[in-house]
């Protein structure tokens, strides 16, 4: 066990009132709703590079921050970065780790069931492949916007292929004896897709949902809004991580995430990544106003486990 997830926070949350329940399903239901579902489908997407430098945190400390790529769907320039990558690595990390640890008999868990809602640019897909390739299993992603699933479509899933066709070049006589992993890419809207999923009596070891929020109402809480059918797609061992951090926070899981998470989840475990953004990432910009320009360096990994499966 790492000492980074020893120092994780855990917390046992006690049973309490479902006091966004009403709103959530208001919102996920509004006609405005699926208008913002339907722009971000056709929104043109693109993807810009940039030069490693240096930049300086919301305590003016200098720090070095890597080459890098930056996701853009429509009128946000801002979706995703690959500064985000260790947050997607701790993530994946903590999310198996936690998994092994809640099955009834201990060990590694084989033939794991993974949901991804959200791929971006592919950073947790990157990780969890890798964990898949040791374990076996499906990797099932939802993804709303077309240009994203194309590039799905036709290269990051040919790249998976090669992938696997070196592994079994490298096997003795060219045959790969590893353990097998299928995949499968869901075109549409996250929320949507889960509920046809929980119909379909679809069950997942882990779900982990990093979207984009559609709304300024859905800030902080996109990934948060439909749990009460997203642990129904859960499997009673298996675990739960989303992108707690959101634009304009300190770093941490915040009280509106934390009031949603505990009406669902009987144990939480928070850990903090740092991360090195660019300084034009204004995603990550501090909210201080002594060094207005400083960056958040630290954003919290958020791995939920015990579900309470509510009515449905």
């Amino acid at each position: 066990m790492s000492k980074e997830i020893v120092a994780a926070q855990a917390v046992q949350f006690a049973g309490e009132g479902n006091n966004d329940q009403g709103d959530n399903k208001e919102r996920l239901t509004s006609p405005n709703r699926d208008m913002l579902v339907e722009q971000w489908q056709n929104a043109p997407s693109g993807i810009s590079s940039y030069e490693e430098g240096e930049a300086f945190d919301d305590q003016g400390n200098t720090y070095k921050y890597n080459a890098g790529v930056r996701l853009s769907i429509g009128d946000e320039p801002e979706v995703m970065d690959s500064c985000q990558e260790p947050w997607a690595a701790k993530t994946v990390n903590n999310a198996f780790f936690w998994l092994d640890q809640n099955q009834v008999e201990k060990g590694s868990k084989q033939n794991v069931r993974v949901l991804e809602r959200g791929f971006g640019i592919g950073l947790i897909a990157k990780y969890t492949m890798e964990e898949l390739r040791k374990r076996g299993g499906a990797y099932t992603v939802i993804e709303l916007n077309k240009g994203v699933n194309e590039y799905i479509k036709k290269t990051w899933m040919k790249n998976q292929e090669t992938i696997s066709r070196a592994s079994a070049a490298s096997s003795m006589g060219g045959i790969y004896t590893g353990p097998n992993v299928t995949i499968e890419l869901i075109k549409g809207d996250a929320v949507k897709e889960t509920k046809r999923l929980v119909g379909e009596g679809r069950k997942f070891d882990v779900i982990i949902s990093d979207t984009f929020p559609l709304s300024q109402e859905e800030k902080s809480v996109n990934d948060l809004l439909d749990l009460e059918i997203l642990v129904r797609c859960l499997d009673p061992n298996g675990v739960f991580g989303f992108f707690g951090y959101y634009a304009g926070s300190q770093g941490g899981i915040g009280p509106r995430q934390e009031h949603m998470v505990k009406q669902y989840f009987r144990e939480i475990h928070v850990t903090p990544v740092t991360v090195n953004p660019p300084p034009d990432y204004k995603y990550f910009l501090a909210p201080n106003p002594v060094i207005p320009n400083g960056m958040i360096r630290e954003i919290p990994v958020v791995i939920c486990l015990k579900p309470r499966v509510q009515s449905f």
